[in-house]
């Protein structure tokens, strides 16, 4: 009994933290109602913005922003509405794939990687309330109404709150796939390093956690494949109008902006990315298993293993059409050189 609890215990540290994650798991529902208010509330703040005339810069940004904000509302009652089906998903890999014990890798590489990611988000809300503030200084710095500048900054900083636990919530999601990928290349390790003859159970035993990897990867994709496609978008348009916006202002606190744009996009694209290579990059050590065995039986069991591998359709998705992989980055990348070499034009347009 003890054993199977420190199995269990072992196998938590996967799953998604963070106080979405905990109301998830707890079933409290005034925690999603509550963030999602918080983000309504600030997307209409953002609405508000709309009725002062301003450039054309300033209508988009503002336009994107309040869209950000509502959907991310709706994401989190959503993702409430789901619980049970996301509550399967993060126990799929654990009781289909049955391991042991959990790997020291999983462990290690999961500590360094939320580490990060509360050090990016941590500077990034830093940036945007720093930002926040020296606007709403400007803004209203000639204004006696001082009062209400500071409640639109605080409800626009809640808000920004409710955005981070939801970006924190999906980034846990793919650490969790990754997590399940790592165990699997683990054992395909331990199969690999060991004297012992290699079986055709063995083969199958590590196919089988791959598929089982796989099926957790098709589970979590289709519950949040809308969030993706909106946040591959929004994300793609907001970052490179904050670049624009950085290289025609003059502003002080444009860069402030410019790095928090660029740690809230750069994190999630990074891990729905690698998703992909971790599917991938076994390739390698499977086909390794071919030069231990002459069985015909065993041959075609690693074949039809490296045949799934290598079609690299393993990976969240945009809208089903098309595998997020690291092709992508270098799509976007390409997209980036265009859009930086239309910089001055485009810098031209929003001054004017």
């Amino acid at each position: 009994m003890d054993s199977n609890q420190t199995n269990e215990n072992m196998f938590e540290i996967c799953k998604p933290t963070g106080i979405l994650a905990k109301g998830l798991y707890s079933g409290r529902k005034a925690i999603f109602l509550l963030f999602g208010l918080i983000l309504y509330i600030d997307g209409l703040i953002w609405a508000t913005g709309l009725w002062i005339p301003m450039k054309i810069m300033g209508v988009v940004t503002i336009t994107i922003y309040t869209i950000i904000q509502m959907a991310c509302g709706t994401f989190i009652l959503i993702v409430y509405w789901n619980r049970n089906k996301y509550i399967e998903c993060f126990n799929h890999f654990e009781s289909g794939a049955q391991i042991s014990s959990l790997c020291p890798t999983v462990a290690c590489y999961l500590k360094k990687h939320r580490y990060i990611i509360t050090a990016a988000a941590s500077l990034s809300f830093v940036a945007y309330f720093g930002t926040g503030c020296l606007y709403m200084y400007r803004v209203s710095g000639n204004s006696s109404n001082h009062y209400l500048s500071i409640v639109v900054l605080g409800t626009r900083m809640i808000g920004l709150t409710g955005y981070f636990a939801c970006l924190c919530f999906f980034i846990e999601t793919c650490l969790y796939i990754q997590s399940c990928f790592l165990q699997v290349e683990t054992q395909i390790q331990i199969l690999r390093d060991s004297n012992n003859t290699l079986t055709l159970d063995d083969v199958r035993r590590v196919r089988q956690l791959y598929c089982i990897a796989i099926e957790t990867t098709e589970k979590i994709n289709s519950l949040s494949m809308p969030v993706i496609a909106f946040y591959f978008v929004t994300s793609i348009v907001e970052s490179h109008l904050t670049f624009i916006y950085t290289i025609a202002s003059r502003n002080f606190y444009a860069p402030l902006l410019c790095f928090a744009e660029l740690c809230t996009f750069s994190l999630p694209i990074y891990h729905m990315i690698y998703i992909n290579h971790l599917a991938t990059r076994i390739y390698e050590q499977v086909y390794s298993f071919s030069f231990r065995t002459d069985s015909l039986i065993i041959s075609k069991e690693i074949q039809i293993f490296l045949t799934r591998i290598s079609l690299a359709n393993v990976g969240f998705t945009f809208l089903d059409i098309f595998v997020i992989t690291p092709t992508c980055a270098t799509s976007l990348a390409t997209i980036s050189l265009t859009i930086a070499l239309a910089t001055p034009t485009l810098a031209n347009f929003i001054k004017s």
